[in-house]
């Protein structure tokens, strides 16, 4: 089946130390450009928001049937159509069949909101008890003791069906109140959104200060055209990408956004996330790690010892489920980047690497002290023990024998890591598509399950999830490297990106610069 590339961005300068008024820029130029489609060229697109699944692009014949698949309003419409899995649980049905009985399902929400989050609740605890079952151990001390097959909850046949009514009917709805001015339930309007694409959390994002980001960018739209001129099914498309953008543009990983770059058709928004706030999920495997970790000490070697570039991880938020009101940072690309970059750090902090068990009987206390929790202390433990194995002598050496370079690791905070939503993403599940006609997705729910420490849950090494990453990206480094506070955006960073580091198996061996522009 014909696949739709997208099409190509003019070259941009990066932005250095973005604000919000560089997002919301950005994001009123991507609205513009549904209005007015024949301007040159599109606006760069935030990653994943024009990939189907991994990196593959949508079909033609989705494009025939879904429209503007870069925009919100055609991929949300491709989600629930597609992948009627993702809809909400059963036990939702009934009330959704009520909401979508009133004359407003909008000023109605509020009444039938809290009954359909205590269902989704319920289903989410109902999965948590399944995923429990057999796991009889009172202590969890091995990586097999958490692997789990992930269980979604029940879903009906009218899952599609109902979602579409829901989510058509709120558009025309706030499409015509901001054609009369009004803006009484905007809050309402995202919420609805929230709940489609998550049907789990999508109550707890931050809605009182998302709805001021979606009035914001209107407001900005209509200093360059009127809002009440144009088509309703156009203020349709324009209201479900305000939500959309001022979804992301409400990611607490922001707070440290440090680069937007414009790479092929993307806008890629990147932060430094400090490691020690990094959740598990899925374990690493230790001999690859350990390529990284050589792989690192090439690449700060490279740049005299000032920076340690590497390819950035890609990071996300989720609600987390044994604490109320606490957030998790899960990895959603990058475990053995991130992996290695803690396990340096623990190296560069040892007064005498040659004794291993010395060495081993340590990493205990490091842990603690970083509240890196019992998945990540087994997962880095696995690689000591495999550092310290005969296979790794010469890596060993080259540890001891660089320790200056070796202690700039000791000052590392953070990890340089791609903004991204875990909702945008039709995620794989590994363990259960092996020989399905199609995959099977993961709803967001479960990274918020398997990266809870307070949870028994953990997908296997390289065998769990996929989600894709962009093929191209920008070096970045590791923060504070050595004695420097920050590495400045106008270096040239240098590394040898193997396989191991950049995780695209399709790219060759090449030596990356990259140069950050003014």
């Amino acid at each position: 089946m014909a696949i739709k590339q997208p099409l190509q961005r003019s070259a941009r300068e990066q932005i250095l130390n973005p604000g919000l008024d560089d997002f919301v820029k950005l994001a009123v130029q991507r609205m513009h450009y549904i209005v007015n489609p024949s301007e040159a060229e599109p606006q760069p697109i935030i990653f994943p928001l024009a990939e189907s699944i991994r990196w593959e692009f949508f079909t033609k014949k989705d494009w025939d049937d879904f429209g503007n698949l870069e925009s919100e309003h055609g991929r949300l419409n491709y989600t629930l159509t597609r992948y009627p899995e993702r809809g909400p649980p059963m036990a939702c049905e009934h009330i959704l069949h009520q909401l979508l009985g009133e004359q407003s399902v909008l000023a109605q929400w509020c009444t039938f909101a809290p009954a359909l989050e205590t269902h989704a609740i319920a289903a989410l605890h109902e999965v948590c008890r399944q995923q429990q079952d057999g796991k009889s151990q009172q202590q969890y001390i091995a990586k097999a003791d958490y692997v789990t097959l992930p269980v979604d909850y029940a879903v009906g046949e009218h899952a599609s069906e109902l979602s579409l009514k829901l989510w058509n009917r709120s558009l025309e709805e706030v499409a015509s109140q901001m054609a009369k001015g009004c803006s009484a339930y905007f809050e309402q309007f995202l919420q609805v959104h929230a709940f489609l694409k998550d049907p789990i959390y999508g109550f707890q994002k931050p809605v009182k200060s998302q709805a001021k980001m979606f009035e914001r960018l209107f407001r900005d739209l209509e200093k360059t055209m009127s809002i009440a001129s144009l088509n309703t099914k156009v203020v349709e498309q324009l209201a479900a990408q305000a939500a959309q953008e001022s979804a992301f543009m409400t990611s607490p990983l922001l707070k440290k956004v440090s680069h937007v770059s414009f790479l092929a058709h993307h806008q890629l928004t990147y932060a430094n996330v400090p490691l020690d706030s990094l959740a598990r999920a899925e374990f690493s495997v230790p001999s690859h790690v350990l390529e990284v970790i050589e792989e690192m000490l090439l690449a700060a070697a490279s740049n005299a010892g000032l920076a340690c570039p590497i390819v950035p991880i890609l990071a996300t938020t989720r609600p987390a489920f044994s604490k109320k009101g606490e957030f998790l940072t899960p990895i959603i690309d990058g475990n053995h980047r991130a992996t290695a970059a803690l396990l340096l750090r623990f190296l560069a902090r040892q007064p005498l690497l040659a004794d291993g068990v010395a060495v081993e009987r340590r990493l205990l206390g490091y842990c603690t002290d970083h509240r890196l929790g019992q998945k990540w202390q087994i997962d880095l433990s696995d690689v000591l023990k495999e550092l310290y194995t005969e296979r790794y002598g010469r890596l060993r050496h080259q540890l001891t024998s660089q320790s200056s370079l070796l202690r700039r690791f000791a000052t590392v905070q953070d990890i340089p890591a791609l903004v991204v939503q875990e909702e945008d993403f039709h995620t794989i599940c590994k363990q259960r598509s092996v020989g399905k006609l199609r995959p099977v997705l993961l709803h967001p729910f479960h990274q918020t399950l398997f990266n809870d420490d307070g949870l028994p849950f953990a997908l296997p090494q390289k065998a769990g999830q996929t989600h894709g990453r962009p093929e191209v990206y920008r070096l970045l480094s590791l923060t504070p490297f050595g004695s420097a506070q920050d590495v400045s955006g106008h270096e040239i960073f240098k590394a040898k990106v193997r396989e191991s580091m950049n995780g695209l198996t399709k790219e060759p061996n090449t030596l990356v610069v990259v140069k950050a522009v003014d």
